[in-house]
């Protein structure tokens, strides 16, 4: 921090005590509002019931078998699009050749 900007920050924080100081009332219902609005939130978390979902338990999808809209015949013009590739990542693509080799499919990705 920069010699101006440090002279800067302790006129704000100077007018902020001066201000403070003469609202004194003010400065108290500040606290004291912070305070009972804080511990009120932390009150109604312990009082109110939360229902804990999950974990969940799903039957095994085989991975050997694709959908059937896959391995059917497109009646559309467009082949099929994979929505986000990284381009960066060589690993990625590898993968994406993989998947486009076992499937059969006119995929573009």
């Amino acid at each position: 921090m920069t010699s101006l900007e440090f002279k800067k920050l302790t006129a704000l924080l100077w007018k902020n005590f001066t201000l403070k100081r003469r609202k004194y009332m003010s400065l108290v219902m500040e606290i004291l509002l912070t305070v009972l609005f804080g511990i009120s939130l932390l009150g109604l978390r312990n009082v109110l019931f939360m229902k804990k979902i999950g974990p969940f338990s799903f039957t095994a999808f085989p991975v050997n078998h694709t959908p059937s809209f896959i391995g059917a015949p497109v009646t559309f013009p467009y082949p099929w699009e994979l929505a986000y590739v990284p381009s960066n990542s060589t690993v990625v693509q590898n993968i994406v050749a993989n998947v486009k080799k076992d499937l059969n499919t006119n995929m573009q990705g």
